[in-house]
């Protein structure tokens, strides 16, 4: 039960941050939900938010109460851990849901997204009545060889989701404020990879939270691989947003953004061939998504007005393309520290992601002090 416990922390600090900004935008009017787009979507889009932030706290708080009750009162205890289990499925649904809504606050013509929607609600669906049924022992014992990495897990697909959620709101701003007929094709390409990425997202929190059922516990660890295979996917997704954002500025010269993780493959593939790439160190912490987090938040307020603003000087298009560039190498950077031991190819080519992303973002320092500089005057 301690287990579940932490990952439901982690499952709502993730819902956290991805809901919390849009409460935010609409209270401060930076979407003007009483004369734009559909009157369903715009009155349904706040209480959507706050019920999914519920129902992403309350999991963690049944699991408290389930585990302090567990002697005083066996069955409340049971109920309250299976309630837990029917609400992180229940805010997994809401949250594909308001991915959605934010799409069709800009054009009811989006409304074909939800075909993509459907597969993943019938398998959410389809987990939930599953494991409802497991018990805290069964828990215990099923999933005892691969908590750890399904806490790494968690914790990775939390962030980057959360970070990804924050695009699409920003591109949906930006396509709120454009009119609908006029969209730039890269906003549209933009919002439609932020969006799926999105659902995949937040059906991979969902897997590391609440893990698939298995048999017995041999197949935890072909489990635990899948879920870190499904993880690398939703890295190249997010990366592949980052780039068509980017492009929105770079055009052609977005492609360099891709040099520093470039470096860092480079140094594994030449580890790997040259019969250096054996057994590393052991365990090896995994790497913050901090500097991960920060800086796509910088690359999101100075790219997304591209969209409508094409008069950007070379400063802007420098910063832009060294966030983007920090961002796609902090994401390999935490992918090549994320198996528990990695090889010593894999612990050099880390070495050098961790550098190269530290050194982009103390060179966008550069352009982003010059900017202020030049606002001020």
């Amino acid at each position: 039960m301690d287990a579940l416990k932490n990952r439901a922390r982690a499952f709502a600090e993730g819902i956290l941050i991805m809901v919390c900004p849009v409460l935010l935008a609409i209270a401060f009017g930076q979407v003007n939900l009483k004369t734009e787009g559909n009157r369903f979507v715009r009155g349904s889009i706040s209480p959507l938010a706050a019920v999914t932030l519920e129902a992403g706290i309350f999991p963690f708080l049944c699991l408290c109460g389930s585990k302090n009750l567990v002697d005083l009162y066996p069955k409340l205890s049971r109920c309250l851990f299976g309630a837990s289990k029917l609400l992180i499925h229940l805010c997994a649904l809401l949250q594909m849901a308001l991915a959605c809504g934010v799409l069709l606050l800009i054009s009811m013509k989006n409304l074909l997204y939800l075909l993509f929607l459907i597969p993943f609600v019938a398998l959410t669906l389809w987990r939930c009545y599953w494991s409802v049924k497991n018990g805290p022992m069964i828990d215990e014992t099923r999933y005892q060889g691969c908590e750890d990495a399904l806490e790494r897990s968690l914790d990775f697909s939390a962030a980057v989701t959360a970070i990804l959620f924050l695009g699409l709101e920003g591109l949906a701003l930006e396509g709120h404020s454009s009119s609908a007929e006029g969209l730039d094709r890269l906003l549209v390409v933009s919002l439609g990879v932020s969006f799926i990425t999105c659902v995949v997202g937040v059906f991979i929190m969902l897997l590391g939270a609440v893990p698939p059922l298995i048999a017995d516990n041999g197949e935890s660890t072909n489990m635990c691989r899948a879920v870190e295979i499904l993880n690398v996917v939703l890295a190249i997704a997010i990366a592949m947003t980052v780039f068509l954002i980017a492009s929105a500025a770079l055009k052609e010269l977005a492609w360099l953004v891709f040099i520093p993780p470039l470096v860092s493959f480079m140094v594994w593939l030449f580890l790997i061939l040259d019969g250096d790439g054996g057994n590393g160190r052991g365990q090896v912490k995994p790497a913050s998504m901090e500097l991960t987090k920060v800086t796509f938040t910088g690359f999101l307020a100075v790219s997304v007005p591209t969209f409508s603003n094409s008069s950007l000087n070379n400063y802007s298009h420098a910063f832009i393309a060294l966030t983007a560039a920090a961002v796609i190498t902090g994401l390999g950077w935490r992918l090549l520290t994320h198996t528990a031991a990695p090889s010593r190819a894999m612990e050099k080519a880390a070495s050098v992601a961790s550098f190269c992303a530290h050194l982009c973002v103390a060179a966008a320092v550069i352009p982003f002090a010059t900017m202020a500089v030049n606002a001020l005057k």
